[in-house]
């Protein structure tokens, strides 16, 4: 399993932002203005539809006297499975 060293996290995460390694970056190669303008951003999330909102159920009292029907008939005996 290989493993990764903080200055290679810090090398990668430098890649990723900014499209140079760290080394290139703070040797003074490039000024502050071309590493900005150069830099590279992650896309933005796209924006998703907020979920409609819960209507009430117009045949709740329907399904709720049918599940009392339903379990009328059971019994509770503690103990006995």
């Amino acid at each position: 399993m290989p493993t990764a060293t903080t200055a290679d996290l810090e090398d990668e995460h430098a890649i990723e932002q900014y499209g140079h390694p760290l080394a290139e970056l703070v040797s003074e190669r490039y000024t502050v203005q071309e590493v900005l303008k150069d830099r590279h951003r992650r896309p933005a999330a796209p924006q998703t539809a907020p979920a409609p909102a819960r209507q009430p159920d117009p045949h709740a009292a329907e399904h709720y006297a049918v599940l009392e029907a339903a379990i009328a008939t059971w019994t509770y005996r503690p103990g006995k499975r």
